[in-house]
């Protein structure tokens, strides 16, 4: 008769165990889906941070009107757009490691991953407009 009864225990810690092996596997998919969903939100965060810093250089410092002999003298927010040639954007993205950089005055054509725009003024009109940095 307590062969009967063993059976029985080895039966009930099998059905023990199957829900437990089914719990952990499902933490461990769980786990492994917030891990690379956080991982997705500090890569996409890390690409808005290095797209507002290039916006923030290009209207402070990189590609503002300059007047006189003295590069000191710069107008902040009032863009030079001859400034913004392809060497300048290359030269950005590889210093901001983007894989994709540009920036222009036209909405971007192609929905990229990441934009954002900087009010400004252009020109000796003194045009005030938005200037798109987008990139990836």
């Amino acid at each position: 008769m307590q062969n009967r009864y063993k059976g029985f225990a080895s039966f009930d810690a099998l059905f023990c165990l199957v829900p437990i092996l089914l719990m952990l596997s499902l933490l461990m998919q769980a786990s492994s889906s917030l891990s690379n969903q956080a991982q997705e939100q500090s890569h996409s965060q890390q690409i808005f941070d290095k797209l507002v810093s290039v916006a923030d250089y290009t209207v402070k410092i990189g590609a503002v009107v300059r007047y006189g002999n003295e590069t000191k003298i710069r107008y902040p927010n009032w863009i030079d757009a001859d400034a913004l040639s392809e060497k300048y954007v290359e030269d950005l993205r590889t210093r901001a490691d983007l894989e994709e950089l540009s920036i222009g005055f036209d909405p971007p054509s192609s929905p990229s991953a990441f934009c954002i725009y900087r009010i400004v003024v252009v020109g000796d009109q003194k045009t005030i407009t938005k200037m798109y940095v987008c990139g990836g």
